[in-house]
């Protein structure tokens, strides 16, 4: 069995990496073709075609990056793999930190509901 991408013919947008042996009778669904997969293709990906091209990862902005970290109370794992907990200070410096972000969204006018909720939790914190 050999990888092939099943790539969105007027995209170039690969939709799906199966397994296929490449002898059995199959028909891609009508607007996607049959290529042999490099280890470049993957759902999300595009054919140029020429080659594959894995898909664009987007780097979190500061802000995604906190609204995660100030629900998360480790700060790294010691050699025993137990969770070493992050100190007051630094969960309050992210606190801190995250509340004027979602301030300075707000005044432009750019707060999701979530992040109205957890400023909102931050303010009465």
């Amino acid at each position: 069995m050999a990888r092939y991408a099943l790539i969105i013919t007027a995209s170039g947008l690969v939709d799906n990496v199966i397994e296929y042996d490449g002898s059995a009778p199959f028909t891609p669904p009508t607007g996607q073709e049959l290529r042999v997969a490099t280890d470049d293709a993957e759902p999300g990906g595009t054919w140029n075609g020429s080659a594959f091209v894995r898909a664009v990862v987007p780097t979190p902005t500061r802000t995604q990056v906190l609204m995660y970290e100030v629900t998360n109370p480790v700060a790294s794992y010691d050699a025993d793999g137990d969770p070493v907990n992050k100190t007051s200070d630094v969960v309050a410096a992210e606190k801190l930190e995250l509340k004027n972000l979602l301030l300075a969204e707000l005044q432009n006018g750019d707060l999701s509901q979530e992040r109205t909720q957890t400023l909102l939790r931050l303010e009465r914190e």
